[in-house]
């Protein structure tokens, strides 16, 4: 095996959250929670809580929402 020096140092950048996204944060994730309960309760089919997650996605913008979609 042959080992290589990793030249490609970047700079990481501390990122700062203001409290309008902690908000949206929480306010998706009380959201999901929600509609994954009426899923599992068979109140709403796996279409209607795929398209109900996508549009809270797009609404309430989660930090990480580029990984959810």
């Amino acid at each position: 095996m042959r080992v290589e020096k990793f030249e490609g140092e970047k700079e990481v950048v501390k990122t700062e959250y203001t409290e309008s996204d902690l908000k949206a944060e929480l306010n998706f994730y009380l959201s999901d929670k929600f509609i994954q309960d009426l899923f599992l309760l068979d109140e709403i089919s796996l279409e209607e809580y795929r398209k109900i997650r996508r549009e809270n996605i797009k609404r309430f913008r989660p930090i990480l929402s580029e990984l959810l979609l």
